[in-house]
């Protein structure tokens, strides 16, 4: 399948490149309104350059892949649903609850794909886990706790601290993977509230920490915390279930691993998997499932309705009093 990549900042040229490494797609195309990241990614990727309306009007052009600010996201999406093309954005899905509506019902009419960047599904730990839930090694699961965050140093001063062009701080930023593993593992919530603050980054727009804790119908509970000021970080979660329980430590550079912890309840033995030896592949596991799924005409995980009740989650927790 032919791809055009759209926006080649630091994460947008790691999606660029798993898509050209694909063996099931190809690179076509790039465009970046910066014309000096635009060919200076060219040059790295040996892929032409194209104007943002060729690529649009390009037929052989199937897939449109989007890694701009959050602010640009609604208006690509739409043009590319528009001109027929099938969508992987980088999550989040928008700047918040209503963008992301309009997009779902232009994708509605327009009857084409889309699915959102969710790399943290594809680490090694998080893959075991889901098979030993999808196994019930630890029954049904009846709560998902978990942390995520960073230092906040490489966004300082970027368009993240910009309500107008991010639509909002750390949640945006990690704590949508939190939410998405919990819907992952779970399923849907109902209900939920949080809260949002500025521990550390007093003088910016958006928030650097934040909290949810959401319920489904029958009273099992999802709680997340983010953070641009989690020196320990990258991302923990635990599963625990009515026969036992799973911990998962995510990989980051600084915190080399990605490992998972596991027990069984009535059972005094311990499990453990390490998986810091494999080399990270999560950009390249995705973009390659999401091309196989197109070409079999299968559903997109996470799909448009996954992304927004991801976004209506968050909108809980910046509704939230």
């Amino acid at each position: 399948m032919n791809f055009a990549a759209i926006g080649l900042g630091s994460f947008g040229i790691k999606r660029a490149r798993a898509i050209k490494e694909s063996k099931l797609g190809k690179l076509s195309a790039i465009y970046d309104s910066n014309p000096d990241i635009l060919q200076k990614a060219s040059k790295e990727l040996q892929v032409p350059s194209k104007d943002y309306k060729k690529i649009l009007e390009d037929e052989n052009i199937e897939v449109i892949a989007i890694c701009t600010p959050n602010k640009f996201h609604k208006n690509i999406i739409i043009d590319a649903l528009n001109a027929n093309k099938h969508v992987f954005c980088e999550k989040p899905l928008a700047r918040n609850l209503k963008e992301a509506e309009e997009i779902y019902n232009v994708s509605k009419k327009t009857k084409k794909k889309i699915q959102i960047g969710s790399n943290h599904r594809y680490f090694e730990s998080v893959k075991y886990a889901k098979k030993l839930v999808d196994e019930g090694t630890i029954g049904e699961v009846l709560s998902f706790n978990g942390r995520i965050g960073h230092n906040g140093e490489r966004l300082k001063n970027t368009w993240f601290w910009k309500k107008e062009i991010s639509g909002g701080g750390t949640l945006l930023d990690n704590g949508c993977h939190l939410i998405d593993l919990s819907r992952y593992f779970m399923g849907n919530f109902e209900t939920g509230n949080g809260l949002i603050s500025n521990s550390y980054w007093k003088d910016i727009e958006v928030e650097d920490t934040a909290c949810g804790m959401f319920t489904k119908k029958d009273g099992r509970t999802s709680t997340i915390f983010c953070s641009w000021r989690l020196l320990s970080g990258y991302f923990f979660f635990e599963l625990n279930g009515s026969k036992g329980y799973i911990n998962v430590d995510g990989r980051f550079d600084t915190h080399g691993g990605d490992k998972i912890f596991w027990s069984i309840n009535n059972d005094k033995k311990f499990y453990e998997k390490d998986f810091s030896d494999i080399k990270p592949s999560s950009y390249n596991q995705e973009i390659d499932l999401f091309i196989k799924n197109l070409k079999e005409n299968k559903n997109c995980s996470p799909s448009i309705l996954d992304a927004l009740e991801v976004m209506r989650m968050i909108d809980i927790v910046y509704s939230s009093k």
